[in-house]
């Protein structure tokens, strides 16, 4: 700040000196024509640098006079970005809040030069974006300590089940085969649960960290056969049927990393299995809408209500707590095909309305 104000004053006195000193000499040469004394010239001479030092003082006033209470109000600043851990993230946005106030006061009751002013505005729009980015990082705070609780919650649930088997089997139920079958089974089937849970953190860890992704052309059709029959043993348990409505040409090919794609399919398809009831259906429809494949993956299942429809991508966020558990799954499904379509640039809606089913549409350039 002291040198800007420096620079300014410089340049500012260098101005007024040369402008003044050209139309000085204009005016002592014409009044020692018209008088022929140098008692005038001497004592205009006197006058005119007097003037000059107090325009200079006045004008340097001017240009100082903001900055100064700028600069006392960014020294407050430095104590707002004295952060830690336990940093309170509101009373650090009200202590800006109140510097940008302060600034905008300077900027309209106060006087100075146009540099003094930009300086001053510049500073305002600095503070602004100071306040979004703390903004950001306490929604970054408290989706951590979410996502931390989220993830010991859901770690515990198979652990604990586990543990409860071997402790059963410890104490002589493995003598009994029928027992011990049963609780063997229920601990191999938290154990794939667990791994489930443990492959689903560490993919979307690898997403958000900005996975590299592996683009190509490739035929979409062949792509979603493949899926669909992939996840038929799935879905013909619960007896839903499978629908397939592909408006694209078989050699209709989409830029995209195909595994991914599959991922996001899979996801999808494994939603609507799990919330669409006995004899219910699954449908993907993919159509051409411009120089997109729009894919729609919908069911007429148990529908999700609109309060919950804004956060179902959220990591770990379930409409129905306990059915969702009792059915399986890490939680991180829809947040995984999130974050792979952000890394295709894509994006993906919902539509649903309850006992009426769900929609998923997402694109992909072709």
């Amino acid at each position: 700040m002291n040198k800007l104000s420096g620079l300014k004053n410089i340049r500012l006195t260098a101005l007024i000196t040369l402008s003044t000193s050209f139309i000085f000499a204009f005016y002592i040469t014409a009044l020692y024509l018209f008088t022929q004394s140098f008692t005038y010239v001497i004592v205009a001479s006197i006058t005119y640098l007097v003037l000059l030092s107090a325009v200079l003082l006045t004008v340097r006033k001017m240009l100082s006079g903001k900055l100064e209470l700028v600069e006392k109000l960014s020294r407050k600043l430095n104590l707002s970005l004295q952060t830690n851990e336990n940093i309170d993230y509101e009373e650090k946005i009200g202590e800006i809040s109140r510097i940008i106030d302060d600034l905008k006061f300077l900027s309209v009751k106060v006087q100075a030069c146009r540099e003094s002013n930009a300086a001053v505005e510049n500073l305002i729009n600095i503070y602004q974006r100071l306040t979004d980015e703390i903004n950001l990082a306490k929604i970054y705070k408290v989706n951590r300590n979410e996502f931390l609780g989220n993830v010991a919650h859901e770690l515990r649930t198979p652990v604990f089940a586990i543990q409860l088997s071997i402790e059963t089997l410890a104490d002589g139920a493995v003598h009994d085969e029928k027992v011990s079958m049963d609780f063997l089974g229920r601990a191999l089937n938290h154990t794939a649960r667990l791994k489930e849970l443990v492959d689903d953190l560490i993919n979307i860890s690898n997403l958000e960290a900005g996975m590299k992704l592996s683009r190509r052309y490739f035929p979409l059709n062949s792509l979603i056969r493949e899926t669909m029959h992939e996840m038929s043993d799935i879905v013909s348990k619960r007896k839903i049927k499978n629908i397939l409505n592909l408006l694209v040409d078989d050699e209709t090919r989409v830029f995209a990393d195909p595994e991914k794609i599959k991922q996001v399919l899979i996801n999808l398809i494994d939603n609507s299995a799990k919330y669409t009831q006995v004899d219910g259906s699954i449908t993907i429809t993919a159509e051409k809408q411009d120089r997109e494949i729009c894919i729609t993956v919908s069911d007429n299942g148990i529908g999700i209500p609109k309060d919950d429809l804004p956060r179902i991508f959220e990591r770990f966020y379930r409409v129905d707590k306990t059915r969702s558990r009792d059915m399986g799954g890490s939680g991180l499904g829809l947040s995984i095909v999130k974050h792979i379509l952000e890394l295709h640039n894509s994006r993906i809606s919902v539509e649903s309305e309850e006992g009426k089913g769900s929609k998923f549409v997402f694109y992909l350039p072709c």
